[in-house]
């Protein structure tokens, strides 16, 4: 039943993007609120609750709002672009296991690693290319790959590599990751197109990343070196020429991307959406690896979808909150301030900055932190620089994947290492708000050489 739903609800949601009509609009909010009644049973967890008390004060407004009882499903459409995306994801996956890139890249770790110097560089690297592709799913299988190399640490030590080496690295590489929802939402905010955001974006994460390795090469001098096992088994050539093919995928996907949504303009997310299965499809025959391809990725897709209750309770739940929170007028106060503070672009900035690191402690999920923000700043954000404001957005929704005891990413690495999530954000929440500080200066950088 989730899998029919589910796949229903998208699948119309995509044809009314396609082809608007207003009875197609009633369609795809009444199968939205289907689809969170039924995810209630399922989710669990943080999703649960918050899920819950967003549709709880959602529903209080509505009825405050004086609103006529049908509009209420039209109010559950703005987190359908993001859900979309959840429900496609399994496709890329599936292509990276199938042209074994994974495992390649996995063994390029222990492939002539004498020091853990050399392992922590590896792996950053690893974890980026692999965490724009596979996402969450990386964090246990470089977990895993990692785990012999470091028996002969002591526990503490080996937490806080873990910690340093996978979170910081997944949070820097979804920065400019053309599959990242955070991404793809901030430039359908802001207008701008990926290829204006991405050069900026990743030459800030090259400049953080250079940071954290100068600062692990001066702690790894009192840690031993980490002898090369004798059972590897790894193909230099073979490693290098799935890394160029994985080079060329993504080259690949971002100018299709691009130039579906130049075609559509319906926005990046949607364009990301319609790309993802026949480009999957095109490059899966182009490594002939198509069948096989097929094969894997419609059980795999099955599989995660059905999973896919904790997103729809939190996404419709919140989607349905911040439409109402608009339609009461609810946000009026903080609005305001903002506008009062947006002919200083440079404390709007700092705002953004602190308001990431707040609501990420409190429990909001960094997508549902932007949602709400994107809304409170809908009056401003023609006005304010659009490139420094999605640099800001980017940057500081994307560091809390590194230290919120929440995000999934924190809460599985805890569960692999056995740890409380809070002992993880004690020792990556200095550096997230250093790579914030950094998104800030690069963003108020670029306002002073190009907007005044």
């Amino acid at each position: 039943m989730y899998l029919l739903v589910f796949t229903l609800l998208i699948s119309l949601y995509i044809v009314h993007q396609l082809f608007p009509a207003p009875i197609l609009s009633y369609f795809v909010g009444l199968l939205a609120a289907g689809s969170l009644t039924i995810s209630f049973k399922k989710a669990n967890g943080l999703y649960l609750k918050t899920g819950a008390v967003f549709l709880i004060i959602g529903l209080f407004l509505f009825f405050l709002s004086g609103q006529p009882l049908h509009t209420f499903f039209l109010h559950f459409h703005s987190m359908l672009g993001l859900l979309s995306l959840f429900f496609m994801l399994p496709f890329i996956h599936s292509l990276i296991h199938v042209g074994h890139f994974d495992t390649q890249l996995n063994k390029l770790l222990t492939l002539r690693t004498t020091s853990s110097n050399q392992l922590y560089r590896k792996s950053s690297f690893v974890t980026h290319i692999l965490g724009m592709f596979l996402n969450i799913a990386t964090i246990p299988l470089l977990y895993t790959s990692l785990k012999p190399s470091l028996d002969s640490l002591k526990e503490r030590v080996k937490q806080h590599l873990y910690t340093r080496n996978l979170l910081r690295s997944y949070a820097l590489c979804l920065s400019w990751s053309p599959v990242e929802v955070l991404v793809s939402v901030t430039i359908d905010a802001t207008k701008l197109k990926y290829y204006q955001i991405a050069p900026i974006t990743f030459g800030l994460m090259v400049i953080v990343l250079a940071i954290d390795w100068m600062l692990f090469s001066r702690q790894s001098k009192r840690l031993p070196n980490i002898i090369q096992s004798s059972e590897t088994n790894a193909n230099p050539h073979r490693i290098k020429r799935k890394t160029l093919q994985l080079a060329f995928m993504l080259l690949g996907f971002m100018t299709v991307v691009s130039l579906v949504d130049a075609w559509i303009g319906k926005g990046y997310l949607f364009a990301v959406v319609l790309t993802i299965i026949p480009f999957a499809l095109l490059f899966s025959t182009v490594i002939k690896k198509r069948k096989q391809y097929i094969a894997v990725s419609v059980p795999h897709w099955k599989e995660r979808t059905r999973q896919l209750s904790n997103y729809m309770c939190l996404f419709l739940s919140a989607g349905f909150f911040v439409d109402m929170l608009l339609a009461t007028n609810s946000m009026q106060s903080i609005q305001a301030f903002i506008v009062s503070i947006s002919d200083h672009a440079i404390w709007v900035y700092c705002v953004i900055g602190l308001y990431f690191l707040i609501t990420a402690l409190c429990g909001f999920h960094p997508l549902v932190s932007l949602a709400l923000l994107v809304s409170m700043m809908a009056p401003v954000i023609p006005e304010l620089p659009a490139l420094p404001i999605a640099i800001i957005l980017i940057v500081a929704g994307t560091s809390t994947v590194m230290f919120s005891p929440f995000n999934v990413s924190v809460s599985l690495l805890a569960d692999l290492m056995k740890v409380n999530p809070y002992r993880i954000t004690r020792w990556n929440i200095w550096f997230a708000s250093l790579y914030i500080s950094m998104g800030i200066a690069c963003a108020a950088i670029i306002t002073v050489i190009f907007y005044t």
